[in-house]
């Protein structure tokens, strides 16, 4: 590999709650520090205050910027930009991570899922960057298939690098304490994201009540609370099922892996996802899961999820009664092909590309 100096935009690490793009910069950071000795964070001046909690994840070296003002001393070949801050770094070779383009898609065109104006942010900052990169990581086909679909981009210039699930192992991982949360082991169906309109957390509610298996089964909603919290309270209060129903809010990572492996299945019939990092995290614990036929789920999933429209209430309640009977070899097979993600082929695929992107300019 060459040896090449990299800057990343890290100020998404900075969240006391790490969730989805903080989680992917924290492990690229890690296992890229593994492979490349140079490899620096740079965060907006602006967030300066909540420096400890990046530092509580990752020790490297830091640099602070305003706007597009950078240290004029840092040697930096490779500018990677992982959100909407743009590390417009003078003399670099600028890359840009697009997780995916959800709201722009017909599917997502339902009340409540975003505004028009939010649209326009996302679709003004992706175009200004898009003019000045020169090369976009996509986390998946289904996120590259819309960058071609929605903007005037070289496909050459697109490199699709999974993500990976999370591994808390050793005397990191914690056991989560049911009784705590008024559960059983093996007595729920879990879902783990945000608690959201846009996760379509209230047809999966509407399904958990036709499929009857509330009489049996607890439904735990596991994420911080999002967009039309209120609504999904109310639709929880209107079918009956606020004794059903456990609202668990933000998990920590270590205590992630023990919520799913105790749990009888996973839930993730979601709108749409550019990825959908939670589906390997509960093959990885040996929970089957349960998918929306739409977006990168399928991809993600390889064939080894129950595929429901997100849209069909029928659908999600047939699927959530199929996922209780799913085979123990098909569980197992699951286990065997989540195993082939991880952060360091992640991390070494990242790599490539910023050597191959370097190498054709």
């Amino acid at each position: 590999m060459q040896e090449i100096s990299i800057g990343i935009e890290a100020t998404g690490l900075m969240n006391s709650k790490p969730t989805g793009i903080s989680f992917y910069i924290k492990n690229l950071l890690l296992n890229l520090m593994k492979i490349n000795e140079n490899v620096n964070m740079y965060c907006k001046i602006s967030r300066f205050k909540n420096r400890n909690n990046l530092l509580k994840h990752i020790n490297g070296n830091i640099s602070w910027h305003y706007k597009h003002l950078y240290n004029p001393f840092d040697k930096i070949d490779i500018a990677h930009t992982t959100d909407s801050a743009f590390l417009n770094f003078r003399g670099a070779a600028k890359i840009f991570t697009i997780y995916d383009l959800a709201v722009f898609r017909k599917e997502t065109q339902i009340p409540n899922y975003t505004s028009e104006r939010h649209k326009r942010i996302i679709d003004k900052k992706t175009k200004e960057i898009l003019k000045n990169v020169d090369g976009v990581i996509a986390i998946s086909n289904a996120t590259k298939n819309d960058i071609l679909q929605f903007y005037d981009f070289p496909e050459n210039k697109i490199r699709v690098i999974p993500l990976a699930p999370n591994q808390i192992m050793g005397s990191c991982k914690k056991d989560i304490d049911l009784r705590v949360h008024k559960l059983e082991k093996k007595g729920y169906l879990l879902f783990v994201g945000q608690i959201s309109i846009r996760k379509n957390i209230i047809n999966l509610l509407k399904a958990f009540s036709l499929s009857g298996l509330y009489n049996d089964y607890k439904l735990v909603l596991a994420g911080m609370e999002g967009r039309g919290i209120e609504i999904i309270k109310e639709t929880i209060l209107t079918l009956g099922l606020n004794e059903r129903v456990e609202l668990l809010n933000y998990i920590p990572d270590e205590s992630l892996s023990s919520l799913y492996e105790n749990s009888v299945g996973f839930l993730f019939p979601t709108y749409y996802e550019g990825f959908g990092i939670p589906i390997l995290e509960a093959m990885m614990n040996k929970t089957p899961v349960l998918i929306g036929n739409i977006g990168a789920a399928p991809e993600t999933a390889g064939g080894y999820g129950i595929e429901v429209s997100p849209f069909s209430v029928d659908e999600i309640s047939e699927g959530l009664k199929n996922l209780i009977a799913t085979p123990i070899n098909q569980i197992e097979n699951a286990f065997n092909y989540a195993c082939k993600f991880n952060w360091k082929n992640n991390a070494m695929e990242t790599q490539r590309f910023y050597e191959d992107t370097l190498n054709s300019l």
